[in-house]
């Protein structure tokens, strides 16, 4: 590891908790899986990339631990953070590749440019770091080595927020705990994501699937949002779309920008904070799932407000579902009862 790597994630707007942790995350790649400035001469850490990798079906089934890293904890978050600071890793290495023009790709396949009035052919692997311009001069996506996080970082660098932990921050919104405490912090709706309005069993339980309907109308009834409002989403805090206990539980859903959302699938960062954001918030965490670490950034942060507290709950919800019949969420809740509510008879549910 390259002894400016810290000067380097100091530069770009990471405080020092982060800078600690990520430096420690790339000490222990390098101590276990690997030198990642061989790996980066290599292939561009691409080995290393690929021996990250433990995905949601991997901690379905429980298998072990895919790399020589000792993990104490949840192995999925733990890898992906591992992941996270390898690629970060190259990006810095990428950062550092001043000489664009200074040599000559060859090989059958790539794609072209012109320097200094000659056609030179870039290979598939080496193009994203031939064309990568340092951070503070990169403007265009080719400039940021194809790096979609690269370019939101740094437009987020030139905003009031600085850093992408405080844009989650001062941008992520949950639910009042005054709210939440009146539901126990269990799901309010028997559903999972899947084929939308497809009904089905999940050890033993009766539940429908959607496509993040019922969430989203968890969120917006429970908080008296009448409309979701433009380019805003509604995103999990854990990955647990097949989880009835967990997918419209108002702990883990949280309302945020569009541009921020896929971040809160894909970052481990996000996630870490969003997991301690909700158990700051409510004590809740996902069954089965040990308390999140306290991200060293949490206490430097300024967070939003949650949104305004909501009394007599149960009521309120009854009266959003009353005016609304045919909805598909409030169709499931009759079919096969809800938070505050058991199933209702057949006749009195109709057709439906």
């Amino acid at each position: 590891m390259r002894s400016d790597y810290g000067a380097w994630l100091r530069a770009q707007g990471y405080d020092g908790g982060t800078v600690t942790a990520q430096l420690h995350r790339i000490g222990r790649v390098q101590q276990y899986l690997g030198d990642p400035d061989e790996g980066f001469s290599h292939d561009r850490c691409k080995g290393l990339l690929e021996r990250l990798v433990y995905s949601t079906e991997d901690e379905r089934r429980g298998r072990p631990n895919p790399t020589e890293i000792p993990i104490n904890g949840r192995l999925r978050t733990n890898i992906a953070s591992y992941r996270h600071a390898v690629a970060l890793y190259t990006r810095f290495l990428d950062d550092q590749a001043k000489d664009v023009g200074g040599s000559v790709q060859g090989g059958s396949t790539g794609s072209s440019t012109i320097t200094s009035g000659r056609a030179v052919r870039w290979s598939g692997a080496t193009l994203a770091s031939q064309l990568a311009a340092p951070r503070e001069q990169a403007r265009t996506l080719a400039e940021f080595g194809f790096d979609g996080q690269a370019a939101l970082e740094a437009l987020i660098a030139t905003s009031r927020y600085r850093t992408l932990a405080q844009a989650v921050a001062s941008l992520a919104l949950f639910s009042h705990p005054e709210t939440v405490v009146q539901t126990g912090g269990r799901a309010m709706f028997p559903t999972v994501r899947g084929v939308p309005g497809a009904y089905l069993e999940i050890d033993g339980r009766s539940v429908m699937s959607d496509d993040n309907k019922s969430p989203t109308d968890a969120f917006l009834w429970s908080n008296g949002i009448n409309r979701r409002g433009r380019d805003s989403q509604f995103n999990h805090v854990y990955a647990a779309s097949l989880d009835p206990d967990a997918y419209t539980a108002l702990p883990n859903i949280v309302m945020t920008p569009a541009f921020l959302a896929k971040l809160t699938d894909t970052n481990a960062e996000v996630r870490a904070l969003l997991a301690w954001r909700s158990f700051d918030l409510y004590g809740w965490r996902l069954s089965g799932v040990d308390i999140p670490d306290r991200p060293n950034a949490y206490a430097s942060l300024e967070w939003a407000a949650p949104l305004p507290p909501v009394p007599q709950l149960q009521p309120r919800l009854e009266a959003v579902m009353a005016r609304r019949p045919k909805d598909r969420t409030v169709i499931a809740a009759r079919r096969l009862g809800w938070l505050f509510g058991d199933p209702e008879p057949r006749e009195l549910r109709g057709s439906s």
